[in-house]
């Protein structure tokens, strides 16, 4: 296993959890307090550049095996002994199996304030889930893979708008709705699953990639087929992903806000 790989493999979540690291997920990224200065650095935690970080404070950034260095004071051959023994992650893959657990959804006012009716929830699988579990609290989205196989929930918290999903879901190897997708007519890519719905229930072709700021390898080959992209993502995120698309895909897209 080469560097980036073993970057790739390490489980940035039980990294912090085992150093006593305090974080929070924002979109692709942890933020943490900074090791170095009384700022708040964000380390990524999908794509080609995870566990990598970054301080806008102290201008300093590194990868995962130099917060190990610093945290627990060793050199780095311990850090890389640490992290190959306590935290590679069981790299969620392509799910084959179809999910066997059905949430009791129900309808909610938060979900109506956004825009969405009661009938596109019972059609596409949407609402507050009932009983205790980690969905408590979230609106709760049917996820099926480009075939219609029914693979996860994906949560929308109510209090704050952060994503919640079990580890078992990988978002880099599906988007919504794909599988309702005619590769020929115009289809619309979103980062905001409510958007992105809504857009849906108006009789438009929507697909959202779980709110990544980025494309991954597996976005790129299931947009591949599609003969008109228009994407409507935030302004800090065109230029980016208009890099990757540049240099990966060859049909038609475009962005639009």
């Amino acid at each position: 296993m080469n560097y980036k790989q073993m970057l790739q493999a390490v489980d940035t979540e039980k990294v912090f959890t085992l150093l006593s690291i305090g974080y929070r997920p924002q979109g692709a990224y942890f933020v943490f307090d900074c090791l170095e200065c009384e700022g708040k650095a964000s380390i990524k935690i999908y794509g080609d550049s995870k566990n990598l970080f970054y301080c806008p404070t102290c201008k300093k950034g590194g990868h995962i095996v130099s917060v190990v260095m610093k945290k627990k004071g060793i050199e780095w051959d311990e850090a890389i002994e640490f992290l190959t023994t306590k935290t590679f992650a069981d790299n969620a893959k392509k799910i084959i199996e179809e999910l066997h657990l059905d949430y009791e959804l129900v309808y909610h006012d938060f979900i109506k304030n956004k825009g969405i009716s009661e009938e596109a929830c019972k059609l596409l699988g949407i609402g507050v889930p009932k009983g205790k579990h980690m969905l408590a609290g979230c609106v709760a989205f049917t996820v099926l893979s480009e075939s219609g196989l029914k693979v996860a929930y994906y949560g929308i918290r109510m209090k704050d708008e952060k994503a919640v999903f079990h580890k078992s879901f990988n978002p880099e190897y599906y988007l919504y709705n794909l599988n309702n997708v005619n590769n020929s007519d115009i289809v619309y890519f979103h980062t905001d699953i409510f958007e992105c719905v809504k857009m849906i229930e108006q009789g438009k072709q929507s697909i959202f990639n779980f709110g990544l700021p980025y494309l991954s390898k597996e976005h790129l080959v299931l947009l591949d087929d599609m003969e008109k992209i228009i994407f409507k993502v935030k302004a800090d995120l065109v230029n980016s992903m208009a890099v990757q698309l540049a240099q990966q895909h060859k049909q038609l897209y475009k962005f639009e806000h």
